[in-house]
């Protein structure tokens, strides 16, 4: 019974401090500026924007904040990557479903999941991490295999996705998927954006397949090789 009346403060107080964050602006949605810097970085052939803006994951599906925060941390070299235990799920899932990953820019906090930027200060007091753990762009590049990851998408380029581009046999393999997901959404933005996208690249799945002289059912190459799993690289 005292575990309950300590679980029903804490969330009674986090929601006071989130709404009163909102209301001071310390609490902010992620701008069209913070978009804008995530649309020049490419993963599977698509912008990390349009993952972060669109591609959310359902409920059920657990660990995504791990995922979307290293592609964030990808766009921006200064950030910092943070892996750590936060209290709302430890309460809400237990421990073993306490794990969070967001990253930090100076004085802000930018959550993946909630897609808000929080001042430092408030993130922490509303959500109390524990067990954090902070990586540095050259601390994560100092392991080869995630160097390669690191360089591999950060140094992708919308060229590499046009003709004779290196990464436009992967468009195959990601677009399809993306071009249902973006009509089951009825987002009229996602479907918007997604074109604009497809025709700045000129996208044309039967041309990438005569361009590279495949059959539909030949093998075809993913970034997803490289990126095998992205837990046991933070």
């Amino acid at each position: 019974m005292f575990n309950n009346i300590k679980k029903n403060l804490y969330f009674r107080k986090s929601n006071l401090l989130f709404k009163q964050g909102l209301m001071e602006k310390k609490i902010v949605p992620f701008d069209d500026e913070f978009y804008e810097k995530m649309s020049h970085t490419y993963f599977n052939g698509i912008p990390i924007s349009m993952h972060i803006k669109y591609l959310k994951p359902l409920p059920c599906m657990d660990g995504k904040c791990y995922d979307r925060s290293l592609f964030m941390f990808f766009c921006f070299p200064e950030s910092v990557l943070c892996r750590g235990d936060i209290k709302n799920l430890e309460l809400s899932y237990g421990k073993e479903k306490a794990g969070h990953g967001w990253i930090e820019m100076g004085d802000y906090v930018y959550d993946p999941t909630l897609l808000m930027r929080f001042e430092k200060e408030l993130y922490y007091k509303i959500y109390i991490p524990f067990n954090v753990s902070k990586t540095t762009t050259e601390e994560y590049c100092s392991s080869l295999e995630c160097k390669a990851l690191y360089d591999d998408i950060t140094k992708t380029t919308i060229q590499d996705l046009q003709t004779p581009g290196v990464k436009r046999i992967n468009l195959i393999a990601s677009i399809p998927t993306v071009q249902e997901m973006a009509e089951m959404s009825n987002n009229p933005d996602f479907v918007k954006e997604l074109n604009e996208h497809l025709a700045s690249i000129n996208y044309d799945i039967q041309q990438i397949l005569d361009d590279f002289d495949l059959a539909v059912d030949g093998q075809i190459l993913d970034d997803f090789d490289l990126a095998v799993d992205w837990q046991i690289k933070f």
